[in-house]
């Protein structure tokens, strides 16, 4: 499992370097997570997370 992850970081460290990364264990399974935002995005994180909300109350998940 750490050859994956070191090979994992490798490829992202080639890949996108300005990039954060983290683990998120679930279960069994660690995840690689990298965060990106893209730079000619017109809409803020705080616009971004208000139509999400908006969205989410207007239109619930009938599965959840």
């Amino acid at each position: 499992m750490d050859t994956l992850n070191n090979e994992i970081m490798k490829e992202s460290s080639v890949t996108a370097p300005e990039a954060p990364t983290f683990r998120k264990k679930v279960g069994k399974t660690t995840y690689l997570v990298r965060v990106h935002f893209n730079p000619d995005s017109k809409e803020t994180l705080q616009q971004k997370l208000e139509r999400m909300l908006v969205n989410e109350v207007n239109f619930p998940d009938p599965a959840a």
